[in-house]
């Protein structure tokens, strides 16, 4: 694959060419679980165990790469991990906050203040502008924000992703790589800490999935924290971490001294893909 091949070129060049893993494990975790298990009562007295007795901790500025063949479990801890769920039994801290304990409106403030999502499909309404899409999550923040303050915030999120000037822009009128930088802006215009993907490249040709991987390490070196849950081993040598789920378990948990650079994996590929 030609993922792959650039991937090659990339890490045979010399280390400072190389995205270093910069976490300091001695900093208190962005998440952290203990012991997390959720089980769905599924009626007449059966139960589905999807996550059994989970223990992690995320630090800032660590990218995550979540993977797992369908009922591992990877769903059900994304949807916990994005506050969107409650565990059936264990702890969740999120900046130190134990979220098992929260009301689903708490959730709900915590997850639009601290979390930002990024999805396979991009998800933006279509006819609406990519500046309009952008502002979308500041309409849900408890805070009050003027009119004039979101557009700015928004401008200034195309543009850390370079679409400024496709602010005016439909959905239908961008590439599908477009797309999905303006959902990564979307993500980002609440300033979280934590940035959850599902799949972000999985409509993306290898060129563009390499520009959307680059733009993650760049977000990385800024100090968030990228859990991203993918199908493309392809992927991983670009995250510093890999979590391999099965039967509700963590079955791996490996970690990179070092990061393939996806901007001179990208490079390599040039412009005929």
């Amino acid at each position: 694959m030609a993922i792959v091949a650039a991937l090659s070129s990339a890490v045979s060049k010399p280390p400072s060419e190389i995205v270093p893993n910069a976490i300091n494990q001695k900093v208190a975790p962005v998440i952290r679980l203990e012991e997390i298990s959720k089980v769905y009562d599924t009626g007449g007295g059966i139960s589905v165990h999807a996550l059994r007795e989970i223990s992690l901790d995320f630090r800032a500025g660590e990218s995550v790469a979540l993977m797992g063949s369908s009922g591992s479990g990877k769903s059900t801890l994304m949807n916990l991990l994005g506050c969107l769920d409650r565990p059936s039994s264990g702890k969740f801290w999120l900046d130190a906050i134990e979220v098992d304990k929260l009301s689903r409106d708490q959730r709900a403030d915590l997850r639009n203040a601290r979390i930002g999502f990024i999805f396979q499909n991009f998800n933006l309404l279509s006819r609406t502008s990519a500046l309009e899409n952008v502002e979308m999550p500041m309409l849900y923040h408890r805070a009050s924000i003027s009119a004039g303050a979101m557009r700015k915030r928004a401008l200034e999120a195309l543009d850390r992703v370079g679409l400024a000037d496709r602010a005016s822009h439909h959905p239908n009128a961008l590439s599908g790589g477009q797309q999905q930088r303006v959902a990564i802006a979307r993500a980002l215009v609440n300033q979280p800490r934590i940035l959850l993907a599902d799949e972000p490249t999985g409509n993306l040709d290898s060129r563009t999935s390499l520009d959307v991987l680059a733009l993650f390490q760049e977000l990385i070196n800024d100090g968030l924290t990228v859990i991203l849950v993918t199908h493309e081993p392809e992927l991983c040598p670009f995250l510093q971490r890999t979590l391999i789920l099965k039967d509700g378990r963590i079955l791996r948990d490996s970690r990179r001294d070092k990061v393939g650079s996806a901007a001179e994996a990208r490079a390599a590929l040039g412009e005929d893909v």
